[in-house]
């Protein structure tokens, strides 16, 4: 059901006094006037600040929504995906972001005597072909951190890592440009022989490689390489290669002289195949292989579901830390959405096309066709004189999916009421720090960037449906681990034993049972945490008058409890006044006073008198 709030009246009202857009297609290049905007979030937003940030702030909103143009709200702000498969279709032809991406691609024109090619392409020659390359413009599925870019060297490498799944396409761009000498003669007496060159056939062997995994490529589309099954679990490198062979055919006319040169002979005995290879490579890290366990413990009472307590446990560096995206409750009645956000933006907006022309009318040597060492010799010898003609032309908008963190910390968001009068919250998370910047964003993106966080702990209230589903940042499903429980209260109690120090004890308030190995966090203390021992008890020692012990919860899974929070505090008294000590203060302030007198002021005096 469309979610309908009375700002919406608002949205429409904005909307009717935006320009209305063309239809017609732009140049290749350019951001496009129809909802396909909405995936370039590095164009001009000619509109932006005209309505505010909170009024239908994600695509998903606007996609829902009834009589909002999506290419005018994408003429305002930029939008971000929760995982690099987003589902949402917009535009005439009402594309998904990957088929948008991907018709972009094959939008790509190529022939035979031209090459197109890029900023970062990695241009070769061989024989017969000219500034053969081939780049890598991103995966289908997979995201470029941009994290940590601005940490140091070893960091801003990091930044330009690939976060890939186990399975996926690999988009690159191949090109090449194909030249042959003219025809080419040499004279030995009454006698003439030409040789031309015709080029019979071309193929092009393609193979994606991930660590030590090696994929050949049999995709239909010349620009996709398809792997499934990577298997790497460290940082490695992924790697596209492209084996040009061609086959030339070499014929050979002699003639003769007889007042004119007569033709005398011809024969097509030579077939030459020459192979070019070239290849590009990124760092990358197969996140699905990556480690991050979930459990969910489901925390019940009389009335129902108490809690949710969702655990995630894994390696704390996002090379190592296999990265969540959602959660999503049972009946898709809302989710628990993490910091990560992916966005669409444009790596390349212009390329070059180059075309190779000979800069010198061709001879040859006199040599043997049957020769296939020295044929190959001459055809290099030809080729090598060229001269270039290039212009800079518009790239299609075969857009890159970039990674940022958008919040410091989980949100819920609700697609329709619960069953329970409170709204669901998240009331506890603990988490810690995965890089100290935030991902650096193009000037002209709309969205906001933070330093990152990763979570262990969120405990979610007034809900009453559980998580059925964990998904990744590549829309892939993370196994979850549910256990049940029933809520039990915990007592933290406390005991002054000196002026610094205080004994606190947890135990389990029906029973009086000690809870050992149980974190109690501290304010006021010398310490910030501290584990309780096989008596349910710590230690503490005072840094202020007042300490405050609290115990957050924690599930005894064997017994299938949860242990409720908990808090206590303890006043310490003030240190007694100490009149002597104050005395024996002001007695040394005095004798500081008179030596002062004694010996600095005569001086002064005698010091003035000689003055």
């Amino acid at each position: 059901m469309t979610d309908r709030r009375p700002l919406t009246g608002l949205v429409l009202v904005a909307l009717l006094a935006l320009p209305v857009v063309s239809a017609i297609t732009p140049p290749t290049g350019l951001a496009p006037n129809n909802g396909t905007r909405a995936f370039i979030s590095d164009d001009r937003d000619p509109d932006a600040g005209t309505l505010p940030p909170f009024v239908l702030s994600t695509l998903d909103a606007v996609v829902r929504a009834e009589n909002v143009s999506v290419a005018n709200i994408s003429r305002i702000r930029d939008f971000s995906y929760a995982t690099t498969q987003p589902p949402y279709r917009v535009g005439p032809n009402q594309q998904t972001l990957s088929e948008y991406r991907l018709a972009q691609l094959n939008s790509i024109q190529r022939n035979d005597s031209t090459s197109l090619w890029l900023p970062d392409s990695k241009r070769s020659n061989g024989t017969v072909v000219k500034d053969a390359h081939i780049t890598i413009l991103g995966t289908n599925e997979g995201v470029r951190t941009g994290i940590g870019a601005e940490e140091g060297n070893h960091a801003a490498n990091d930044s330009d890592r690939l976060l890939i799944p186990r399975n996926g396409t690999v988009l690159t761009q191949l090109d090449y440009s194909t030249l042959l000498p003219n025809r080419t003669c040499t004279v030995a007496g009454d006698t003439k022989t030409c040789l031309s060159y015709d080029l019979l056939e071309q193929q092009v062997d393609r193979s994606v490689r991930i660590g030590t995994q090696t994929w050949e490529s049999d995709s239909a589309s010349p620009r996709k390489l398809e792997y499934d099954g990577a298997k790497a679990t460290e940082p490695t490198t992924l790697q596209v290669r492209a084996t040009i062979t061609s086959t030339v055919a070499v014929t050979t006319k002699t003639y003769v002289r007889d007042g004119g040169w007569q033709l005398s002979n011809t024969t097509t005995d030579e077939t030459l195949s020459l192979s070019h290879t070239v290849q590009d490579s990124a760092p990358a890290v197969v996140t699905s292989n990556q480690n991050l366990s979930v459990t969910q413990t489901v925390v019940r009472s009389e009335e129902g579901i108490d809690r949710i307590i969702l655990q995630f446990e894994g390696p704390q560096t996002l090379s190592d830390r296999r990265l969540w995206s959602e959660a999503q409750f049972k009946g898709s009645t809302g989710r628990v959405q993490n910091v990560w956000s992916v966005y669409s933006q444009r790596r390349y907006t212009n390329a070059t096309r180059g075309r190779r022309l000979l800069t010198t009318s061709n001879t040859t040597l006199s040599l043997s066709p049957s020769n296939t060492t020295r044929l190959n010799q001459t055809l290099a010898q030809q080729l090598a004189a060229t001269n270039e003609r290039q212009r800079t032309v518009p790239f299609p908008n075969v857009l890159e999916l970039r990674l940022t963190a958008r919040n410091r910390q989980p949100t819920l968001r609700w697609t329709q009421n619960t069953s329970i009068t409170a709204a669901p919250e998240i009331t506890r998370l603990s988490g810690f720090n995965m890089t100290g910047d935030a991902t650096p964003l193009d000037r002209r993106v709309n969205l906001t960037s933070v330093p990152p966080r990763g979570y262990t702990t969120i405990v979610i209230t007034n809900v009453d449906q559980p998580i059925t589903e964990v998904r990744d940042i590549h829309n892939g499903s993370i196994p979850v681990t549910t256990q049940t429980v029933r809520e039990q209260n915990a007592s933290l109690t406390a005991t002054t034993l000196n002026e610094t120090h205080a004994r606190v004890q947890l135990t389990d308030a029906r029973t009086g049972q000690p809870l050992s190995n149980r974190a109690v966090w501290l304010s006021g203390a010398a310490q910030g945490q501290v584990t309780t021992n096989a008596n349910g008890t710590v230690v503490v020692e005072r840094r202020d008058l007042y300490v405050t012990a609290s115990f957050t919860g924690a599930t005894n899974v064997s017994q299938h409890v949860y242990y409720g929070p908990a808090q206590t505090r303890v006043a310490f008294q003030p240190e007694p006044f100490n009149i002597y000590q104050l005395l024996t203060s002001l007695a040394g302030a005095l004798v500081s006073v008179a030596a002062f007198l004694v010996f600095f002021v005569p001086f002064a005096y005698m010091r003035r008198g000689t003055g």
